[in-house]
C-alpha cells in the first residue's frame, strides 16, 4: 500500500506551498518512499493554483499512490478576514481536485478528523507518531500519509 500525504502551508510571502510525503507499508512501520514540496512563483492566483495542481497531477501519475490524503486547515478559534487562510483553502481544493483526477481514493479532512481515522488517540498523538516514525519530514504531511496506511 502506498499513501501520499499533503499539507498546505503559507510562506512568509503569502504563497501556498504543498508539503508532500509518500509512504509505504503500514501505520506502525512505514517506509518513506519520497517527499517533496510543490510551489509556484505566479502572482495570478488562478495560475498559481493551476501550477500547483499540474505539479501534483504529474507526481501522482509517476508515484502511483493507492490513496491521497490532504490535511485540511483546522477551523480557527477566532474568525479572520486575512487572505492567507482563504488562499490555503483554495490551494487545498485545487490539489484535491487534481489528485482526484488521477486517484479515486482521495481524503480531505482536518487534523482532528484524520486522527479519528487513525489508531492514535488524538491529533497530538497522531502528530507525535508521525514525528517518531518519519523524523525530519513535515509532520502534518507525514501524519496525513500515515492515515492512508491505517487499518
Amino acid at each position: 500500500m502506498r499513501s501520499m500525504g499533503i499539507a498546505v502551508q503559507m510562506t512568509a510571502k503569502g504563497r501556498p506551498t504543498a508539503r508532500v510525503v509518500v509512504v509505504e507499508g503500514n501505520w506502525a512501520g512505514p517506509t518513506l518512499f519520497d517527499s517533496f514540496d510543490l510551489t509556484s512563483t505566479d502572482d495570478d492566483l488562478p495560475t498559481l493554483l493551476a501550477t500547483l495542481g499540474a505539479g501534483l497531477r504529474a507526481r501522482v501519475k509517476g508515484l502511483s499512490p493507492d490513496q491521497v490524503v490532504l490535511r485540511r486547515a483546522d477551523l480557527p478559534a477566532v474568525a479572520s478576514k486575512k487572505e492567507g487562510p482563504r488562499v490555503r483553502l483554495l490551494a487545498e481544493g485545487a490539489l484535491a481536485a487534481c489528485a482526484r483526477d488521477e486517484v479515486s481514493a482521495v481524503v480531505l479532512l482536518t487534523g482532528k478528523d484524520l486522527a479519528a481515522r487513525s489508531p492514535a488517540a488524538s491529533k497530538a498523538d497522531m502528530d507525535a507518531h508521525a514525528e517518531k516514525v518519519l523524523p525530519g519530514e513535515n509532520v502534518e504531511a507525514s501524519s496525513a500519509a500515515l492515515v492512508g496506511l491505517a487499518p
